[in-house]
């Protein structure tokens, strides 16, 4: 599981360039991989804050996609965050970290630079202004 952030500032989405070998140099959101001991809600903070330097809030989750890819079966949770603090700075996690606008992460695409084609779903999403309320994760206590 993988919790993604859209951050949008002044009409452009913050995408960040991969460093994983499997995807290096595409682009993706603020996104990583869920740890055993949290739930995704903290996972989308954590990751966003690790590769773009900015503290997040989550707001709404935008949409729950599923895929296959590289052998993987991957569902991602994607929510319109908030920065709430911090500096944009490119960390280890990310080659590159840009603010771009819907036009250039769609030439990307065109490319074949995007990582997913969950970006430009989410971003569909976020247009049609779809918020799914936080509290419909529920996190269960074991």
């Amino acid at each position: 599981m993988v919790g993604a952030n859209i951050i949008e500032r002044n009409r452009k989405i913050l995408l960040m360039k991969e460093t994983f070998k499997e995807v290096k140099g595409k682009w993706n959101l603020p996104a990583g991989r869920l740890e055993v001991d949290e739930d995704i809600i903290n996972c989308a903070k954590r990751e966003g804050e690790e590769e773009t330097g900015f503290k997040l809030r989550p707001l709404h989750l935008i949409g729950v996609y599923q895929y296959l890819t590289l052998g993987y079966n991957v569902i991602l949770f994607v929510f319109k965050s908030k920065i709430i603090g911090g500096k944009l700075t490119i960390t280890k996690e990310a080659m590159d970290v840009r603010w771009l606008s819907l036009k250039e992460i769609k030439e990307l695409d065109k490319k074949g630079l995007l990582i997913g084609s969950y970006i430009l779903k989410s971003l569909d999403a976020l247009k049609a202004d779809k918020r799914i309320p936080l509290s419909a994760v529920t996190i269960l206590e074991s």
